[in-house]
């Protein structure tokens, strides 16, 4: 462990160095384009609402500066000097529309003051998209279908786990092991098809290498988790085949803010008995410092199913903790921080075996960049971490079936281009893994991975325009060339000697955004992706005891490819929130499992022998949710998703989500909503039919219709924003199984829960 330390210290360490050098050098280089004067001048704005009072704790971003701040108790806010040139201000806060600004920085002379206004809606509008564009751009100019939740809509549906926090949203679903191990299924792809990010940053886990692993990553901390559905790949490389899921919560801080920010945050559930607590600070030192402390405990019993069944051994508990740094100066700004997250989980089983997995995460990571505008290359960013993963998994007697130990190490060097109208990015990636699976169970050999990535991505405006915000059709197009290779190393004699393979592929994207009406916008887009086969994929030799089969790797697999199209309509206005998306999506070469008889462990017990085999695969489907106020603070919804896959010769992927229909009624005046939802999921009876005589066929799944009810409150004191949510959820105690669930025929979705949110930020 101290060499990874080692390794991604200085890697941080020596990337802030440099950058925090440039603007010196910079001055002491007249004849750059940017150094016009002395980098001495911030933006002191203030942000009110249409009356003209002022509103604490309003986000401020300039996104493509990937920094950000908040108002105080008197609405103002400040960031700090930048260098002269033209930045895009965006600024929202629960309850009202987001609003933007372009902001001129001089050269010298006095503070830049600007003035921002925000108007009341009832609906939940997002102002800025930093996962599915590397221009971070107004989600109206994103040809992929998103999903954005923050602020109360966060609340709403807050749950234990990042993936059933999402599980409501049109086109994600949930590959459920019991609460603590159930990671997102988005349009019917899950595991190692989805990559998991927090703040941007690979999340160094296992969650995507079996059912029964958990995401490393609690959502009581997040600001706002964003999803983009459809392959990622030209932006994050190898497995982002199927989607990506970004938890943001800023422990490096970006801006130094004018005044100390904070957060509290509690949960607390029934059908979890239990709950859970976050807090944060970021505290300003000086004019070019600020630090940043994180906590967060969650401690909750065995879930209760519909029908009021306890599930056993569904317990979970965790805690975690933080702490970072950030700088400002002039045209530079970066940090450091170190985070820890230890677990520890029960698994249900049909058997009563009572296994528990507990472990931890741990975490360094560095980012710096510096603000180049009015060149061609206008921002430069480094980012890097280290981390160190391991879990054990325990057996009812106390003994320690299998120890698994990941390290990851990743680093990302991104510029970001503007020539004239046109801007984009180009960028280049690291990845290294070292993982190592031991005891008597252990599945795979130990085997270390290695990738590298070099991608450009441009958005072209096809009308001319000086207006950041002026809605013109704008094309994007994006290449991206990986290599990747995965080699064994020797071990225990059943995993034969050492291999090594290399898989290496090329990613592209084409896009168009066109702008239809003032509110409303069209997406279409085409792409090609990748991804690499696992290792458990290639060198498995053992029994797999959170699937229930024999697992034999398949060490001569190719890589999986994926060609598909995305259409995505948007309309976004005071009056109306609106996402309807279709896809169609083709992977050739995808890994499945591949029964194709029985083997015996253990002298005597039968299990199904799984050969992993390849074969090409379609998947296709439709997916939107709507939102309107039909009138002044009554907010009336629908949403629905269909998937459909299937191999080449028509038989059904397995684990497909069932087709859902849905719709909501809210009223909300700002400070306070009523609401429900009422959600019907229809029966999945598209299932792959036994592979023999011997071996039962998947599961089918009836029908379910679930009713949540809400209550949300949101109270302003001087500068401290309370919100509190009182939920009802599952309120007729509908006992149902999601289709994707890997223990469906004896495991259900969670019953009638009456729960909390609460959060007060400052």
């Amino acid at each position: 462990m101290p060499l990874f330390i080692a390794r991604g210290a200085l890697s941080a360490l020596a990337g802030l160095f440099i950058f925090s050098a440039l603007p010196a050098y910079a001055a002491d280089h007249p004849g750059h384009p940017t150094t016009a004067g002395p980098e001495v001048v911030p933006i002191i704005g203030t942000v009110t609402d249409s009356a003209g009072n002022p509103l604490p704790n309003a986000q401020i971003y300039i996104a493509a500066l990937g920094i950000g701040t908040t108002t105080d108790g008197s609405g103002k806010f400040t960031i700090r000097p930048l260098r002269s040139g033209t930045y895009h201000l965006t600024a929202q806060l629960i309850g009202y529309a987001p609003t933007h600004r372009d902001v001129t920085v001089p050269a010298s002379g006095d503070p830049v003051r600007v003035s921002l206004t925000l108007r009341a809606t009832a609906l939940t509008l997002s102002a800025v998209q930093v996962t599915a564009s590397p221009t971070s751009s107004d989600p109206q100019n994103v040809a992929q279908a998103t999903t954005e939740l923050s602020g109360t809509a966060l609340a709403r549906n807050l749950a234990p786990s990042v993936a059933q926090t999402l599980a409501s949203e049109p086109g994600i679903a949930v590959r459920y092991n019991g609460p603590a191990a159930s990671a997102p299924v988005i349009r019917g792809l899950q595991g190692d098809r989805i990559v998991i990010l927090q703040n941007g940053e690979r999340s160094g886990d296992l969650a995507s290498s079996a059912p029964d692993h958990a995401v490393s990553i609690d959502p009581l901390a997040a600001q706002r988790i964003e999803v983009v559905r459809g392959p990622a790949s030209l932006l994050y490389g190898n497995n982002a085949i199927g989607g990506v899921v970004n938890v943001i919560s800023n422990e490096i801080p970006t801006n130094v803010p004018s005044h100390i920010e904070g957060y509290f945050g509690g949960q607390a559930e029934s059908v979890n008995p239990g709950g859970g607590m976050s807090a944060g600070l970021t505290i300003p030192a000086g004019e070019s410092f600020a630090f940043t402390l994180r906590g967060g405990w969650r401690n909750v019993q065995d879930v209760r199913q519909g029908g009021n069944l306890r599930l056993d051994n569904t317990y979970a508990k965790n805690y975690s903790g933080g702490a970072g740094f950030g700088f400002s100066r002039g045209a530079a700004n970066g940090g450091l921080a170190y985070s820890g997250y230890n677990f520890e989980y029960g698994l249900p089983s049909a058997d009563d075996d009572a296994v528990h997995i507990t472990g931890n995460r741990q975490e360094l990571s560095g980012r710096t960049s510096i603000a180049l505008p009015g060149t061609a290359l206008s921002m430069l960013k480094f980012s890097g971490t280290a981390q160190w993963y391991t879990h054990d998994e325990v057996e009812s007697t106390g003994e320690i079936g299998t120890r698994f130990n990941l390290n990851t190490q990743t680093a990302d060097l991104t510029g970001k281009t503007q020539f004239g109208s046109v801007a984009g990015m180009i960028g280049a990636s690291g990845l290294l893994k070292q993982y190592q699976s031991a005891g008597e169970e252990a599945l795979t050999p130990a085997a270390n991975s290695s990738a590298g990535g070099l991608f450009v991505y441009q958005e072209i405006p096809l009308v001319a325009t000086d207006d950041h915000d002026e809605r013109v059709p704008r094309l994007q197009l994006g290449g991206r060339y990986d290599v990747y290779r995965i080699a064994s190393k020797a071990g225990d004699e059943k995993f034969g000697d050492p291999r090594s393979r290399d898989f290496n592929s090329w990613s592209g994207s084409i896009g168009i955004t066109l702008p239809i009406l003032q509110h409303m916008s069209l997406g279409v887009s085409a792409a090609r992706a990748f991804r690499a086969p696992t290792v458990e994929e290639l060198f498995s030799n053992a029994f797999h005891a959170a699937a229930g089969t024999y697992d034999r790797g398949n060490p001569n697999l190719v890589t999986e490819v994926s060609q598909g199209l995305d259409g995505v309509l948007r309309i976004q206005s005071g009056k109306v929130n609106a996402q309807l998306a279709g896809y169609y999506n083709r992977i050739n070469d995808y890994v499945h499992v591949n029964i194709v008889g029985d083997t015996t462990i253990g002298g005597s017990t039968a299990v199904p022998l799984n050969e992993f085999a390849q074969a090409d695969a379609v998947l296709k489907g439709l997916e939107g949710r709507v939102e309107a106020e039909v009138v002044p603070h009554v907010v009336l919804g629908a949403m629905g998703d269909l998937v459909r896959g299937a191999f080449k010769d028509g038989t059904p992927l397995p684990f497909i989500p069932a087709a859902r229909l849905g719709g909501s009624a809210r009223w909300d005046n700002g400070r306070l909503s009523l609401g429900g939802e009422l959600r019907h999921g229809f029966k999945q009876d598209r299932v792959p039919p036994a592979a023999g005589d011997d071996d039962p066929p998947a599961i089918a799944t009836d029908a379910f219709t679930v009713l949540d009810l809400s209550v949300g409150f949101t109270l302003m004191g001087g500068d401290r924003m309370h919100s509190i949510v009182l939920r009802a959820d599952n309120i007729t105690d509908a006992r149902y199984a999601d289709a994707t669930s890997r223990l469906k025929s004896f495991a259900y979705q969670p019953g009638r829960n009456f729960g909390v949110v609460y959060k007060v930020v400052f």
